[in-house]
């Protein structure tokens, strides 16, 4: 009984391992290769696993045809698999080998060039001769007869795989710590496996008696093994020429493989099996598949969903579940600027609401006073005047504005162009005393000066205090952000180390730190840190925060990046200042008022024009110029902090207006 079942579903087996195969080899080639085209493991690991996947992907259209001669055409498109994985299997190890630290001197990779070569002039040969191969067979499965020759092919085939196996072994042996030989090793346990995929076995064996038990009990047994080497297989490679952590990198691989080819197998396997099934039962399968198909895609997803953090708590994070915890609490927490915003928007919409009012707004406190931040009912226009508004400016600055004790019925809010201005205060570090944050403006809710009741003031007062440990969350989380900033590039740096110190790659240890910096952007990138100067995104640019002088200043700022980049532009701007008394007309004078009232007074372009007596296409002529000053100076001070013996100070007077 078993026999005959084996034979009756052998055939249907076959495809179902055969299109497992193809899965497998196609998620893993696009898995290599968007790990970065550049990870020349990667990209080399992708071809072979290419030539693994056509050649099933031949096997497949072998297996659905009736028509010996509809097959023969499959079997020749299989042989781009089978010519060109012995060449690619090479390109891998050479790949392998480099990255341990040991470069071709041009043998290795002459070798795989010709080797591709060869594999071409073998394809030609299959598919314009039968010197290679020639006259199909049907029995026991489609399969070509071998040509005269085709012992050279053979050759070719196995001498590369061999040759590519030393390759990986002398990589073995050249791996110093625990870890990157125990990776080798895992590889070197399913390296054959594509060998094996691809290599025409039928060629060699013939017309040799099988029983069609033995025969579909020997591919399938074949089959299933060959999916679980390969994906063994992808496992140790993954984490080849990767500058990611090993937890990362095993944290995506498991996410892909869990997403993709085994969700991708179950569909296959429901849309194969169905018609079959039903006919069992007595049921119509095929109309009952592409639901069938839909419910196991979902219901595994939901299950994945469940799972994952279970998997990845037992196989990856092991001695780190604290940690990870509090990175995942912090993700949660932390707000985007859209959440910040849409948090306002959604108080202010509340507030006027209740108050039954048409407008309110918050605005923020910073170093140049007033900052809308969000506003409900109002035209654009009351950004300006908000922030134009000198009196309101100064006082929010000298934070002579009302305490929130002093603030105990609408009789004692600010009265501002018909808004009740609410002072928003919050406790500094735990300590006596309140900090100002920002202002909350309402429209006054009763013209006539009638004060609100107690009800609705509590309301008021209660949302104003939303207000504020939002501006201070917001606060808060910028500093950190400044603080994650300053560290990321000697993180980043730590990681890319961490990359290539698993098998060698000792140039990255000595590349010098101004050629990973400087760039041909570098005065764009100090433009944009002056435009941010008292607080923003580009204020604390990577590629800036990187230099070796801020990262130094840091140190002085308690770690502080904004802090410390605004440090470095004050100190650069300042040697741009002449000796003596400061003149707003006198020409050295020029591209020191320009930037000192432009980017740290932070006035319009405006008000700079007309307190330096020129035109504002003048005047962005020569703040271009001022900027490029800037730059210079701050490369320089680079230069002495890594050794140099230039004084930054000395370009102060080399760039005329």
């Amino acid at each position: 009984m078993i026999n005959s079942l084996l034979v009756r579903l052998g055939p249907l087996i076959n495809q179902s391992l055969s299109a497992t195969v193809v899965i497998i080899s196609g998620s893993f080639f696009l898995y290599s290769l968007a790990r970065g085209f550049r990870n020349r493991v990667a990209r080399t690991f992708s071809a072979l696993l290419f030539f693994v996947m056509v050649t099933y992907i031949g096997d497949l259209g072998v297996s659905y045809t009736d028509s010996l001669s509809v097959a023969a055409m499959w079997m020749q498109f299989q042989w781009l698999g089978i010519a060109f994985a012995p060449a690619a299997y090479v390109h891998l190890s050479d790949a392998i080998l480099t990255l341990t630290g040991l470069p071709s001197r041009g043998r290795r990779r002459w070798s795989a060039r010709f080797l591709y070569v060869l594999a071409a002039l073998f394809l030609l040969l299959v598919l314009t001769t039968d010197w290679i191969v020639r006259n199909p067979v049907a029995d026991p499965a489609p399969h070509f007869s071998a040509g005269p020759g085709f012992s050279i092919f053979f050759a070719y085939f196995v001498g590369a795989v061999a040759t590519s196996m030393w390759f990986v072994i002398r990589a073995r042996r050249r791996s110093l710590t625990d870890i990157s030989r125990r990776r080798m090793t895992y590889l070197l346990i399913p390296y054959t496996a594509p060998a094996l995929a691809v290599f025409p076995f039928l060629l060699v064996s013939g017309q040799a008696v099988f029983s069609p038990t033995v025969f579909y009990a020997i591919l399938i047994l074949f089959d299933a093994l060959l999916v679980v080497m390969l994906t063994f297989m992808a496992y140790p490679l993954a984490f080849f020429g990767s500058p990611l952590p090993d937890r990362l990198i095993k944290a995506q691989m498991l996410q892909y493989l869990l997403r993709g080819p085994v969700v991708a197998i179950a569909a296959l396997g429901v849309i194969i099996w169905t018609p079959k099934a039903g006919a069992v039962l007595g049921l119509s399968g095929d109309e009952a598949m592409p639901m069938l198909t839909v419910v196991a895609i979902l219901l595994l997803q939901w299950a994945i969903t469940l799972a994952r953090p279970y998997l990845e708590r037992r196989l990856i994070y092991i001695g780190d579940h604290a940690e990870m915890r509090r990175i995942q609490e912090l993700e949660n927490r932390l707000l985007t600027n859209a959440d910040f915003h849409q948090l306002l928007d959604s108080i202010l919409t509340s507030l006027c609401d209740y108050l039954r009012v048409e407008s309110a707004f918050v605005a923020s406190i910073s170093g140049n006073g007033p900052r809308l931040e969000r506003a409900v009912g109002l035209d654009t226009g009351f950004h300006a005047e908000l922030e134009h508004d000198q009196d309101l400016s100064t006082e929010a600055i000298n934070g002579t504005l009302p305490v929130p004790n002093d603030i105990t019925s609408s009789g004692d809010v600010l009265l501002w162009h018909g808004f009740w201005l609410i002072p928003l205060h919050v406790s500094v570090n735990q300590e006596p005393g309140y900090g100002l944050v920002g202002l909350l403006g309402v429209a006054a809710p009763n013209p006539d000066g009638e004060e609100l009741d107690d009800e609705h003031w509590s309301v008021l007062m209660a949302l104003a205090s939303r207000c504020a440990e939002v501006l201070q969350d917001r606060r808060l989380q910028i500093e950190v952000f400044a603080k994650i900033e300053g560290l990321l590039p000697e993180m980043g740096e730590s990681r890319r180390l961490h990359g290539v110190a698993r098998y060698g790659g000792v140039d990255i240890f000595t590349t010098p730190t101004e050629e990973r910096l400087a760039g041909p952007d570098f005065a764009q990138r100090i433009k944009d840190a002056l435009t941010h100067y008292w607080g923003g995104p580009r204020l604390t640019d990577n590629k800036l925060i990187s230099l070796s002088v801020v990262r130094r200043m840091m140190s002085e700022h308690d770690g502080n990046a904004q802090r410390a980049m605004r440090a470095v532009l004050q100190q650069a701007i300042e040697s741009l200042r002449p000796e003596g008394q400061r003149s707003m007309t006198t020409a050295e004078w020029i591209l020191y008022n320009i930037l000192e009232m432009r980017f740290i007074q932070g006035r319009k372009v405006r008000d700079v024009a007309m307190r330096l007596a020129m035109s504002e296409s003048d005047l962005y002529r020569k703040q271009r110029v001022a900027i490029e000053a800037v730059a210079e100076i701050v490369m320089k001070m680079e230069q002495s902090t890594n050794g140099a013996d230039q004084d930054p100070s000395t370009s102060k007077n080399t760039i005329s207006t």
